[in-house]
């Protein structure tokens, strides 16, 4: 099974590029699309499969588009439609009305909806197609249908973060990986959405476990070179008890200790490697990533990878040939 898939118009033939798109856009949700500058037409998409759960990045040059009543009659998979603008100047017009989708902004709609979008700039978004019964229908999303939400605060910005890296990321998978994935994004969309609901209404407990974990590694990821993080200052961040933290992760591989060490040693092995950060030295590297004991860092990461950081980055130092 093909988790990914990727595409894009510039190995093509200008006169093909707009007509290509045309049929890649139908095989994600049947639209007509027009343009006024098809010979500079230039567009690309990454497109990860998570079962019945698709997100595509996409960017392309300015366009409109246009989801009939026809078409829908004529194909409705039956899904709910998240973007993720990543641009600015995309108008999209839906039953209520126009409705201008910056970046930053997400709309919510479904495979149901006639709409038409116009994009006046290069548009860049990400793009996910789900079944409607996944989502917490009617009573949560419904009202939600057709707003342009905030993406850049609380739980917005985790799902942003973690669309964006899942298609990045998307050849690192393996099919045993979709589950899990799955299960996450269904998680992610279901508590942002409560989280924008009108009435404040609560996800399940499961959902609220599982995302605050994510929340909690989010947390982590994005603060492993400070020194001081520990989880007390993980709990008191978001507002648990030490035991309760302890309680949400006593069921993964590896405690939130060396989980942290763990992910310290790779983003500095990863620094090591990097032709371009060759300039800093190895404990510049290590305390970018919170080790402040340069024999302390060499120790443990000849333990996790059984050759001395110096040694490590000796061996991944390009040789300059001489003409």
């Amino acid at each position: 099974m093909d988790i990914y898939a990727e595409f894009r118009t510039d190995g093509l033939p200008q006169t093909e590029r707009f007509a290509v798109w045309q049929e890649a856009v139908d095989g994600l949700l049947p639209s007509v699309v027009r343009t006024d500058r098809a010979a500079e037409f230039q567009a690309s998409a990454r497109t990860v499969s998570l079962g019945d759960i698709q997100v595509s990045a996409l960017a392309f040059s300015p366009l409109n588009a246009h989801r009939s009543p026809t078409l829908i009659r004529r194909h409705d998979p039956g899904q709910a439609v998240m973007w993720l603008s990543l641009s600015n100047g995309l108008r999209f017009d839906l039953v209520d009305g126009p409705l201008l989708i910056d970046e930053g902004k997400m709309l919510l709609y479904t495979s149901s909806q006639p709409f038409r979008f116009l994009g006046r700039n290069p548009v860049r978004g990400l793009l996910m197609q789900l079944p409607v019964e996944l989502l917490p229908m009617p009573k949560t999303a419904t009202p939600l249908i057709g707003a342009a939400l905030p993406s850049q605060e609380g739980i917005g910005a985790l799902l942003t973060r973690y669309l964006v890296e899942l298609v990045q990321h998307a050849d690192r998978y393996r099919p045993t990986d979709v589950p899990r994935l799955s299960t996450i994004t269904v998680d992610l969309v279901t508590a942002f959405l409560h989280s924008r609901h009108p009435d404040g209404t609560p996800p399940s407990p499961d959902t609220h476990r599982r995302v605050l974990r994510l929340r909690i590694h989010d947390f982590l990821e994005r603060r492993l070179g400070d020194p001081n993080l520990s989880p007390q200052a993980v709990a008191a961040a978001h507002g648990i008890s030490v035991r309760t933290l302890y309680r949400l992760f006593e069921k993964e591989s590896l405690t939130m200790a060396d989980w942290i060490r763990h992910r310290r040693l790779e983003r500095c092995r990863n620094d090591l490697a990097d032709p371009l950060l060759a300039h800093r030295t190895i404990q510049m590297v290590a305390s970018r990533w919170g080790f402040t004991d340069a024999a302390h860092f060499s120790r443990i990461f000849r333990s996790a990878y059984g050759i001395s950081p110096k040694d490590y980055r000796a061996e991944r130092k390009p040789i300059s040939r001489r003409p």
